[in-house]
């Protein structure tokens, strides 16, 4: 074998090696974290109608796995209104690496497994108090605005 084909042969190799490169350098799963105000709730984690988990108590950390669709996560506390909020995953650049050095298949492999996005690491939740003699309207909880309390007719 000549210089040339054994640049070529190791070429290849480190092509093939960093394809999938948002798999390799961020993985296909993260850290969620989920803090109340006040702590000590419980909060279920649901994608696509999917139950991915619950940590309880607040604060607490899920290992999750990443994917192109949203996540909610849904916070329950004893006296407390039940409070949502939806996370849109972030598209990550690292993917572009995978077009440039290994082509399409590294794209597939980043597509498939979901580690071309990623949630926020961090989601903070205010709990608010449920108060006596006044109702919250059905249909009233939507994710990230506040809670609108009107009394009872």
């Amino acid at each position: 074998m000549t210089l040339n084909c054994y640049k070529t042969a190791f070429l290849i190799a480190c092509t093939a090696g960093l394809s999938a490169c948002a798999t390799i350098v961020e993985g296909s799963g993260q850290a969620m974290n989920v803090a109340t105000t006040p702590a000590g709730a419980a909060c279920d984690l649901q994608r696509k109608g999917t139950h991915l988990g619950t940590i309880a108590p607040t604060p607490g950390t899920m290992r999750i796995e990443k994917s192109k669709d949203d996540i909610t996560v849904t916070c329950n506390k004893e006296g407390f209104q039940p409070t949502s909020i939806s996370h849109t995953p972030r598209f990550v650049g690292t993917t572009f690496g995978n077009l440039l050095v290994g082509g399409v298949v590294g794209f597939i492999v980043d597509a498939s497994t979901g580690a071309n996005y990623v949630y926020p690491t961090d989601t903070q939740i205010q709990l608010v108090p449920v108060k006596a003699g006044i109702a919250v309207p059905a249909g009233s909880l939507y994710p990230g605005q506040p809670i609108v309390l009107q009394p009872m007719s």
